[in-house]
């Protein structure tokens, strides 16, 4: 497989995005972190979700660790770093305190609906910009417009030889889908970014995220490079220009008299 830079230049080159392509990894101990690493309350004083990490980490080109105590329980739990209580189980205690206006029963709907990973295995997400990255990553990720995301994913289409890929869409917590959705079924998502990430804001309108398993890293490259040459999967989207101008009336008379072409 190429190295995490030459991945780096091929999304740059294919894809164009605005911010940093970034690497995703999980990590059990603190001893799997590189040196050069940003916990969110220890050296910036205040504290962050996953998602924020992530948003600093590809427009500020920070390494970024969290762990359970970052500010979203929502991620904490998918991620494992939290236990999933019986009275949040069941729906009780958000309906309690009046979370997201939910009564006991959407509550429960909504926990059972993330996808977790198992408890206790992992202690840290980590995160970097992928020209950065001085490890190797669990996943790759892409902010970017829907057109620039159609790109990758037809490509991740084209190079692994599927046709289709499941995605499921919810009102937010994208992270357990980009992340936690991605490292347990080994194949790409796509997200509508919502909730925590445009609410505070993280992303803007016009941004969609992509997230890629490394084991699927070089399939969606050769896709890339294989679907510019086709003149069809590439960005900015080829227009069809091939046509003869309009122009308003009188101007074709005007160009016949500047040529001396008068009947």
């Amino acid at each position: 497989m190429r190295d995490i830079k030459q991945i780096n230049e091929v999304l740059n080159r294919y894809i164009r995005p605005q911010t940093f392509p970034v690497a995703i990894r999980m990590c059990a101990s603190e001893d799997d972190l590189p040196e050069k690493v940003r916990f969110s309350i220890r050296d910036l004083g205040i504290n962050i979700s996953l998602c924020h990490a992530i948003a600093m980490s590809r427009r500020y080109g920070w390494t970024m660790a969290v762990d359970k105590y970052q500010s979203c329980y929502a991620a904490s739990l998918s991620m494992g770093f939290l236990p999933l209580r019986p009275d949040v189980a069941d729906g009780t205690f958000q309906e309690s305190i009046g979370l997201w206006g939910m009564n006991k029963e959407q509550a429960t709907a909504n926990i059972q609906s993330f996808p977790r990973l198992e408890y206790g295995k992992y202690k840290y997400v980590l995160v970097a910009p992928l020209d950065r990255a001085t490890f190797e990553p669990h996943l790759i990720m892409v902010y970017g417009n829907p057109a620039q995301i159609w790109v990758l994913l037809s490509c991740y289409l084209l190079g692994t030889g599927k046709t289709t890929i499941d995605a499921k869409l919810s009102a937010g917590v994208g992270c357990t889908t980009y992340v936690t959705r991605a490292m347990q079924t080994d194949e790409a998502q796509f997200v509508l970014l919502g909730t925590g990430e445009r609410i505070l804001p993280h992303a803007q309108d016009d941004e969609c995220a992509f997230s890629i398993p490394i084991s699927k890293i070089e399939e969606t490259v050769q896709g890339l490079e294989n679907g510019y040459k086709t003149g069809v999967f590439r960005y900015p989207i080829p227009s069809f220009m091939r046509y003869s101008s309009q122009h308003p009336p009188g101007y074709d008379k005007m160009r016949s008299h500047l040529l001396g072409e008068e009947p």
